[in-house]
């Protein structure tokens, strides 16, 4: 049923509440998986100085600072989802990783058609109001746009397994 798994993760443990679902997913269909790590792409951390009065100044940093800090980054990104990736390789699991920049559900979306994926997994934070306002749901545009099955695992904070 599924062949390919995308699994986006963000770096935290909560998005890594997924994973026991993957592996489970991998084990009876035999799927190889794709681990995925969205990272700040350099047009989103120019601040516009116009409509964001709590903005820090554009003077703050120097550009060379800036891709420095985008560059470690990448490097942190690359260096955790080779840590998940030994982690599920470990268990016999067939696993690559992909760092890319862009908008989460845009990378999400573009990385699963050119894996061939026929299933993005990932957790949901569950937010709502005024959360949801400002930060949007990378979840939710991910399941009205995917072209594939979307699982969705909802984040749980109280230590449980989700």
């Amino acid at each position: 049923m599924y062949t390919h798994i995308l699994v986006a993760l963000d770096g935290s443990e909560t998005a890594e509440q997924v994973l026991p679902h993957v592996e489970a997913l991998v084990e009876k269909f035999g799927a190889a998986v794709t681990l995925l790590r969205v990272t700040t792409p350099p047009s989103l951390t120019v601040t516009p100085a116009i409509g964001l009065p709590m903005a820090a100044p554009a003077d703050l940093y120097t550009a060379e600072q800036m891709t420095e800090a985008l560059e470690e980054e990448q490097r942190d990104a690359a260096a955790y989802l080779r840590s998940v990736g030994d982690r599920l390789r470990a268990r016999g699991e067939r696993v690559d990783e992909v760092v890319a920049e862009g908008h989460p559900a845009q990378v999400i979306l573009e990385r699963a058609e050119a894996v061939g994926a026929d299933l993005i997994a990932m957790t949901t934070h569950g937010r709502s109001g005024l959360q949801r306002l400002f930060l949007g749901s990378v979840a939710e545009e991910v399941v009205r746009r995917a072209s594939c099955a979307v699982l969705l695992v909802r984040a749980r904070h109280d230590g449980a397994p989700a």
